[in-house]
């Protein structure tokens, strides 16, 4: 659940502010605004239908016994601070294009929808690990664990999932997540 609430708000901040220009043109077109205004307000709007998705989820942690510690809730903000700029990024190089290439937003389209089966959010990222390292290619893990919205839903479980289950093994933890702190 925890992967499902992080993903819909990168689907919703990334597709909103890449079609902010032209949803905004005839407002463009009559008075002055920085142009970078309508993604970043499109990412605001985002976080504001991200709490209530946010809220649902820590009740739900919350009666199955979530007591996290200060590492847990560093890792929520981390991540949604991730998904915030990578959305936001993303979002302006989109519009850009979305100016001058109207095809630009069924890519976006397909890019919200690749990048929720190309993070762990209904699976764990070991099954990718063991799979890749099966398939004889274990460089595939590498560049896998590379993509920001990997990272930041697996933050997401980290601040989430690990406190509220005793997970008896089941997940761990990407071994370049947290080599900062260690």
């Amino acid at each position: 659940f925890s992967g499902i609430v992080v993903m819909n708000f990168f689907n919703e901040a990334f597709g909103n502010a890449a079609r902010s220009i032209v949803g905004n043109g005839h407002l463009i077109k009559k008075i002055y605004l920085p142009r970078e205004l309508f993604p970043v307000s499109s990412l605001w709007v985002a976080v504001v239908h991200f709490i209530p998705q946010l809220a649902v989820l820590l009740v739900a942690c919350l009666l199955f016994g979530w007591r996290p510690g200060p590492l847990h809730i560093a890792a929520i903000v981390c991540g949604f601070v991730l998904i915030g700029l990578f959305s936001l990024g993303l979002g302006l190089l989109f519009t850009t294009a979305n100016v001058f290439f109207r095809d630009a937003e069924n890519i976006v389209d397909l890019i919200a929808m690749v990048a929720t089966w190309a993070s762990p959010v209904l699976y764990l990222w070991t099954m990718v690990r063991d799979a890749t390292a099966e398939a004889g290619v274990p460089w595939v893990v590498d560049l896998y664990l590379t993509n920001p919205l990997t990272v930041a839903v697996e933050l997401f479980h980290y601040g989430f999932w690990v406190p509220t289950t005793d997970h008896h093994g089941a997940w761990t933890v990407p071994p370049h997540l947290f080599s900062v702190w260690t």
